[in-house]
């Protein structure tokens, strides 16, 4: 059971096509799901939304691996 949040699940969040992007955790496991699949989810545990995560992310430059290292 892997429960270490990566650069690459953010990445995956910030890059989703999915309404309202969201990074859960779920039986040991996190995934991005959209909106319509979090209340099919048997009480998942909220990490971070997409939104949230871009607010979180610098606003003066882009952004890089080191920044979502520091939030992952």
């Amino acid at each position: 059971m892997n429960t270490h949040v990566t650069v690459k699940l953010l990445r995956d969040l910030l890059d989703s096509s999915l309404p309202d992007a969201t990074l859960i955790l779920v039986d040991g496991t996190a995934r991005v799901v959209g909106s319509a699949d979090l209340e099919d989810e048997a009480q998942p545990f909220v990490i971070v939304t997409r939104d949230d995560l871009r607010d979180r992310l610098p606003k003066d430059r882009d952004y890089g691996d080191s920044d979502l290292e520091f939030h992952a």
